[in-house]
Parts: structure tokens; sequence; C-alpha cells
């Protein structure tokens, strides 16, 4: 999300990606730890709650859901235990993303209708 207000958090993400590249590589050598990341949306947290007009891109990111229904933290929850599960055991050096379509639907023709009207 690159978003105004989001500050900090937008390098601290890409370093996580970076992060979830090259220390798998670096532990192959010796371990069979696994590294994966849990990428989520947006979510209505006590965090968030922090983050300056974060309810207004939470609102407008419910919307751009598939289901348009927001994410919920139980479901995030749920992918970190599949992955903490001995089910993902196939799964190293991935960004899951987890966000119920939002990272697809950008252009949805009703939210596109609704910004021109604007």
């Amino acid at each position: 999300m690159a978003a105004e207000p989001y500050g900090f958090m937008g390098p601290v993400k890409a370093a996580l990606d970076s992060t979830i590249c090259f220390l798998p590589k670096s532990f192959s050598s010796f371990s069979q730890i696994r590294f994966n990341s849990v990428n989520a949306g947006l979510l209505k947290t006590s965090a968030s709650a922090g983050i300056p007009g974060y309810l207004d891109y939470y609102l407008f990111a419910e919307q751009l859901t598939l289901r348009r229904k927001a994410l919920l933290t139980k479901e995030v929850a749920n992918a970190v235990a599949f992955l903490l599960s001995e089910r993902s055991s196939g799964i190293n050096a991935q960004g899951i993303v987890v966000d119920c379509g939002m990272s697809v639907n950008y252009f949805d023709k009703d939210i596109i209708k609704k910004a021109i009207r604007v």
C-alpha cells in the first residue's frame, strides 16, 4: 500500500520481501528452516488505528475486495497457521497474499464510476 500516512511501513515491508528471498537461500545449506511471509491486506487493528486517515483507506479497501467484505484478522491468522503446519512443507521463500482478492480488483467498474463522479 503506497499511501501518504503510511510512513516508514513501506520501506519496512520492502525489506521483509527482500528478507524472504535471501534468508531461505542462506539457511538452506545447513538447515531445513523455511521462511515465508503472509502479506495481508488492510486490517482493522489497534496498530492501524494510529495511522492518520487509515479508516478511510480501510473502508475503501473493503469495497475493492472481490467479496465486498473486509479481511478479518482471523483469516490472516489462518494463513499463518497453515504456513506453520506440515501441510505447507513444500512452500519456502514465498510471500502469501491474503487480501480477499483486493490486489486484482483495483479497476473494478463500479469503484471507478464512483470515483469519477466525485
